[in-house]
């Protein structure tokens, strides 16, 4: 199975069921989109790898009838009347001589006809007649000496009226539930039929178990946060749509971070390794989380778990990148048993993460795009450099939707995908950046932080007042962006250590910066004794021509004494 629908087939298929949903209820639902059931039922079916079939009833002149909506796959029933399916049940009643009406999504099954395979035995279920028994709701439709459907057991329960049918809050939350009971009953109804069904099944018995016990797990959360399935959300039905903004506003209130940020600074600050504290506290929504620990191996575990998730993504941006491995774009396909070549529409990862954050509303997202200024920015985000800002996203007053330019799909960014970029200011100055981009996004910058590297001391070498010293004199001759970062020196343990660093990072990175000028070089040094000259003349042409020669003495960078002469030399001149 894929991991999400098509965002147009996602949208089909939502207003498929809203639109049904309010004539069996008798409630009005606006038209969104047109739906094409043909070919909406062929998506599903590719999406799904099964056949999903779907029926609805309005009520009829007997008092006794149930208006109802079901979905179910020809794997196990032929038809509604011979199986187990996810359904709709629409229930009329009064409580306490009060008129009410109840939306039921229930674990449904056939009344007149045994199913072959029934519903899990392992999931915990009320049956719709405790249910409604326990809310003392009366002149409910009857059937022999019960309710009318009552042995279907409940899933989700929803108090419904005009009002309510006309929030799109309310229209979400009933197909992200009815989404995730049919996304377990397709797998349950594979695996269970696997042996009837094998030539038909594309997948394999072991995938097929995994995914079954994968949907069978989210299936038992929700029951399990429901509380005893669903007394709480009944018992608050009433203030349902109310408790979403207010949830949505306390959030808001609790966690306030941009959506587009960039984590820049000098080489070695540990802007990457930043990411790993913001991404888990946005995910989160725990501002503190953003501090760190450097000894927290709990926050690490977290970021492992939410990648495995897909809930965070990381890529990294070079020269080569663009627009189709970010967005969307045509790739070739072999076909492994025809070996015929065809080409396929593929998504990029970003738009991958914008269908996920869609289809789950209550989780954040997040994309961290590493060296995002080693990227054509505009080859890469293309039209969507637009899109990502706050005001331009889902839902808010000023939303943009553009049209993909190969699947022709409508496209808008959600409101919970974040993007964290980080940018090396040695490579290029926040100044240099592309405007567009730069425009569009908060800059948190990560410099040396000389206090990680207090009271460690090599040799009797300080390491912090070694840092410091380096680059208050990179600072001063060259500019601050060009700075050397803390994580050099973080897993050095022994002189060693601190001879390979020098050798093989801090010298090479003076040379870069300052393109062998090397008495820069041995001012920021002190003049310790690192770098070694010579004057060698030659003859050239007649002329007698003279020139020193600059080396990296390496015998001197295996002296302890050498290192502290960097900073008490600045000790001395103050």
């Amino acid at each position: 199975m894929n991991e999400v629908l098509d965002s147009n087939v996602n949208e089909q298929f939502k207003e498929l069921i809203i639109r049904t949903l309010g004539i069996i209820t008798r409630n009005k639902s606006r038209k969104h989109i047109q739906i094409s059931l043909n070919p909406l039922r062929d998506l599903l079916k590719e999406y799904y790898k099964d056949e999903i079939w779907w029926r609805f009833e309005r009520k009829d002149s007997s008092k006794d009838s149930v208006p109802w909506l079901c979905f179910w796959s020809r794997k196990l029933a032929v038809e509604p009347a011979k199986g187990i399916y996810p359904m709709f049940y629409s229930y009329s009643g009064k409580q306490k001589g009060i008129d009410i009406k109840y939306l039921i999504l229930a674990f449904g099954k056939s009344v007149r006809n045994e199913p072959d395979i029934n519903w899990d035995s392992k999931l915990p279920l009320k049956s719709i007649n405790d249910f409604f028994n326990k809310l003392n709701i009366e002149e409910l439709p009857s059937y022999k000496n019960g309710i009318n459907y009552g042995s279907s057991m409940v899933f989700k329960a929803y108090e419904v009226n005009q009002e309510k049918f006309n929030d799109e809050l309310f229209h979400n939350q009933i197909f992200d539930d009815f989404k995730g009971l049919l996304d377990y009953y397709v797998a349950y109804a594979k695996y269970k039929t696997y042996e009837k069904n094998y030539d038909r099944i594309s997948e394999s018995k072991e995938e097929l178990k995994l995914n079954y016990e994968n949907e069978f797990n989210k299936i038992i959360k929700t029951l399990t946060e429901s509380q005893n399935n669903l007394e709480i959300e009944v018992n608050n039905i009433d203030n349902l749509i109310e408790n979403i903004k207010n949830d949505s506003i306390q959030n808001k209130e609790e966690f306030n971070f941009p959506l587009n940020t960039i984590l820049y600074g000098p080489p070695g600050t540990g802007k990457t390794y930043n990411t790993i504290f913001y991404s888990v506290g946005i995910i989160e929504k725990d501002k503190s989380v953003f501090k760190g620990n450097n000894n927290d191996e709990n926050i690490f575990k977290k970021f492992k778990e939410c990648k495995n998730k897909n809930l965070i993504k990381f890529i990294t941006f070079h020269q080569s990148y663009g627009y189709e491995d970010f967005i969307q774009g045509i790739r070739p396909d072999l076909d492994n048993e025809s070996k015929d070549l065809k080409y396929i529409i593929h998504s990029g990862i970003f738009k991958d993460m914008c269908n996920k954050a869609k289809n789950d509303k209550e989780n954040n997202y997040v994309l961290i795009i590493d060296e995002i200024n080693r990227g054509n920015i505009s080859k890469i985000f293309g039209e969507l450099i637009s899109l990502i800002e706050p005001s331009k996203r889902e839902g808010e007053s000023e939303e943009l939707e553009i049209i993909l330019p190969y699947s022709k799909e409508n496209l808008t960014i959600p409101k919970n995908l974040y993007i964290i970029g980080t940018m090396n200011t040695a490579d290029r100055s926040i100044a240099l950046l592309d405007i567009a981009l730069r425009r569009r996004f908060n800059f948190i910058e990560i410099m040396p932080q000389y206090d990680i590297l207090k009271n460690k001391k090599i040799e009797n070498i300080e390491l912090d007042l070694l840092l410091s010293t380096i680059n208050k004199r990179i600072e001063f001759l060259l500019d601050r962006e060009h700075t050397i970062g803390h994580s050099y020196f973080l897993n050095i343990n022994t002189f060693e250590d601190l001879v390979q660093v020098f050798k093989n990072s801090i010298m090479p990175l003076l040379q870069e910066y300052f393109y062998d000028d090397f008495e820069k070089i041995k001012a920021i040094l002190g003049d310790n004794g690192f770098i070694t000259s010579k004057n060698i003349s030659i003859n050239l042409k007649g002329n007698n021509q003279k020139k020193y020669i600059y080396k990296v003495d390496e015998e001197a960078l295996k002296v302890p004494e050498n290192y502290p002469k960097i900073y008490s030399s600045d000790e001395d001149e103050e």
